[in-house]
């Protein structure tokens, strides 16, 4: 039977007889099963497709995938599933571009985050690249600070529907929706943190860039910080 089939039967069953907490409880143990499970799926693949020594990464890409790139991300929908809180089994060196946006959000500071960041900095080849974006949190807590419901990133809210659920109707239900987005954000990020992180490991020329069409998704344009890195050359 296919893991996701038996974890979802498990949890439909757990839910008559399991309090909240509980089930909160199996179904983050169930689902760290299922990520190793489709871990070990990955690495069959990259020795079956001899993926070692990938030229472009695309990190975290969910169902967002871009072509001239492997597409990696933990879930089912990209071209590989690793569970990437692991050392990334690729060889050092070896990549000349790694993109990832609106993925960090979902790890786990500093640690996690510091050992993906040391991860591709480690498979880059010197003067290779790193593109990230992730949500700009300076922007939505100097907007907080106007006090006035119709300070631009309140407004982008309500005009951009889809970023927050209904309920969302204060400026403090949006401000805690973007930090937590049920409990799926594990950190929020500024340009100050981010170039922090990214020297910390190693990392040289970090820049705060611009949207750029040719890498970036449209509907990420508006709300993110995008930054970039370089491996050092040897």
């Amino acid at each position: 039977m296919e893991l996701k089939v038996l974890v979802n039967r498990i949890l439909s069953k757990g839910d008559r007889i399991l309090s909240k907490g509980e089930l909160a409880a199996l179904r983050s143990l169930l689902r760290e099963f299922y990520i190793s499970h489709l871990h070990r799926r990955g690495l069959r693949e990259i020795r079956r497709r001899s993926l070692s020594r990938p030229a472009r990464i695309n990190l975290g890409s969910g169902t967002f995938r871009k072509d001239g790139f492997l597409n990696v991300d933990m879930f089912p929908g990209g071209d590989l599933t690793l569970d990437l809180r692991r050392d990334l089994p690729f060889d050092s060196d070896c990549c000349e571009l790694i993109f990832s946006e609106h993925f960090f959000e979902h790890l786990d500071y500093p640690d996690a985050a510091t050992a993906l960041f040391r991860e591709c900095l480690r498979i880059l080849k010197p003067g290779g690249l790193l593109r990230l974006s992730v949500p700009d949190t300076e922007w939505p807590l100097k907007e907080y600070a106007k006090d006035d419901p119709e300070a631009g990133y309140f407004r982008m809210c309500k005009l951009h529907s889809w970023w927050h659920p209904a309920y969302c109707t204060t400026r403090m239900e949006h401000i805690n929706y973007h930090f937590r987005q049920n409990h799926d954000h594990l950190f929020a990020y500024d340009e100050e943190t981010a170039r922090k992180i990214l020297e910390n490991v190693g990392f040289r020329d970090v820049q705060r860039s611009a949207f750029d069409p040719r890498f970036d998704s449209p509907h990420h344009e508006v709300g993110s910080l995008f930054m970039t890195a370089v491996k050092p050359r040897i």
